[in-house]
């Protein structure tokens, strides 16, 4: 197996599982890889690594291919090679230690909130991993707090104010526009009288009539 190392202050678990024997050129790639992993030749050990994954795609196979880019600052392919280590992890310890080493990935592209992520799912499968509890509280301190509610500008408060004013005066418009709607009398126009004519025979008389109809009583 790999050794489980830390690289400054963020631990690094490099691990490899033992060689089940699947077959003997995939078994013989990865002993391979490993021993060139040990002296530094971290390309020619992702190279035996690939040649293993290509007989079988194993979990030991992309985690140690994982490690061999992540040596070589290719985080974009280990993290691609973790997460598929995971996927098919065959037991929790490795599926953790899968899940460790995509938080590193994802730390070393400060991509912080993924790196926490990474690293609660690798202490759900071992909550007892003290390293990994260790990097996951770096990964929290990195990650920026929200951002606090914006405050409005002057401008834009002064506009809210005239609008609320305008609408407040509308209102008050309103309410004195229905009070002057009460039920009126009718308002004669100019020459009407304000009452309805009489019929024609309720008209006043002139004198000459009514001492006509005085004389026939």
């Amino acid at each position: 197996m790999l050794p489980k190392i830390t690289i400054g202050w963020l631990c690094l678990v490099l691990l490899s599982w033992g060689h089940t024997l699947y077959g003997q050129a995939d078994h013989r790639a990865l002993r391979q890889g490993d021993q060139q992993y040990q002296t530094g030749d971290y390309e020619a050990a992702a190279e035996s690594y690939r040649q293993a994954l290509e007989s079988r795609n194993s979990a030991q196979g992309n985690y140690n291919l994982g490690n061999a880019a992540y040596e070589q600052g290719q985080y974009d392919e280990a993290v691609r090679r973790y997460e598929e280590a995971a996927r098919i992890a065959p037991n929790p310890e490795d599926r953790a230690n899968a899940y460790h080493n995509l938080g590193n990935a994802y730390f070393q592209q400060g991509t912080y909130d993924k790196a926490a992520e990474a690293y609660k799912q690798a202490l759900r499968a071992n909550p007892a991993d003290l390293e990994t509890k260790y990097n996951l509280a770096k990964a929290l301190a990195r990650i920026p707090p929200p951002p606090p509610p914006q405050e409005q500008s002057d401008d834009q408060q002064e506009s809210e104010s005239e609008e609320n004013q305008d609408q407040q005066q509308q209102q008050q418009q309103q309410e004195q526009d229905q009070d002057q709607q009460q039920p009126q009398q009718s308002q004669p126009s100019e020459g009407e009288t304000s009452q309805q004519q009489p019929p024609p025979d309720q008209q006043d008389l002139s004198r000459q009539e009514a001492e006509e109809q005085l004389e026939i009583t």
